[in-house]
């Protein structure tokens, strides 16, 4: 029986969901407008030396925007204990790159 099935078994309803947080970049079209063709330029000196000088095209590259930048949340497979709602959150036990640590078990307390 699967985890979900024995969840439900329980009464408990379905088990915990977990998801991943998976950004999505925008998305472009671009083209190029031309703006100046390419072009060869000869100059001559008083001396009569003749130079060429090649200048390339100039283009201007144009965005459009096609789809917009997203936040997808991908389900994966739980992998830290849940905490239950009575259970109070820990504060300084938390890593951003490796979730919450474990919580010390309740210990009854001795009346002595």
């Amino acid at each position: 029986m699967s985890l979900a099935g024995q969840a439900v078994a329980r009464d408990e309803g379905p088990g915990p969901m977990c998801y991943r947080k998976v950004n999505v970049e925008a998305v472009y079209e671009t083209s190029r407008r031309l703006v100046r063709k390419a072009r060869l330029v000869h100059n001559e000196a008083e001396t009569g030396q003749i130079t060429m000088t090649h200048f390339p095209a100039i283009y201007i590259e144009e965005k459009a925007l096609v789809a917009p930048a997203y936040v997808l949340l991908q389900q994966v497979t739980c992998t830290r204990r849940i905490l239950r709602r009575a259970e109070s959150l820990p504060d300084g036990q938390c890593d951003p790159l490796k979730g919450c640590t474990e919580l010390e078990p309740l210990t009854p307390v001795d009346p002595e």
